[in-house]
């Protein structure tokens, strides 16, 4: 008979204890998802970086921001400073993470 369950017919089999991995470090699966981006502090709007193709570049480009976005442009008119209401960051899903917030985030326990 089986004393967990009082069926004579089951057969009762203790789980072996699991054996926990430790994973190395991986900077690359821990920013996965994070798309590089700018935000404007006065009005909340998101722009992802782009290349010149429309792309979703993979580092802070200046080329695809609103020209009200720009404070200074180069001599060959690229951009080179931005006002001081834009943020960089990074996009994940719906969230926006400022350099502040992945270098101390808050992770899920």
């Amino acid at each position: 008979m089986d004393s967990m369950s009082g069926n004579p017919n089951s057969a009762f089999k203790p789980v072996k204890p699991v054996k926990h991995r430790h994973a190395r470090f991986d900077p690359i699966r821990l920013m996965s998802g994070f798309l590089p981006a700018f935000r404007h502090l006065e009005t909340g709007e998101i722009r992802l970086c782009q290349l010149a193709d429309g792309r979703i570049a993979r580092r802070h480009l200046l080329d695809s921001l609103p020209d009200d976005w720009i404070l200074e442009r180069d001599a060959s008119g690229r951009p080179a400073a931005l006002v001081s209401e834009i943020e960089p960051g990074f996009l994940r899903g719906i969230q926006f993470w400022t350099l502040q917030n992945l270098a101390n985030p808050r992770l899920d326990g």
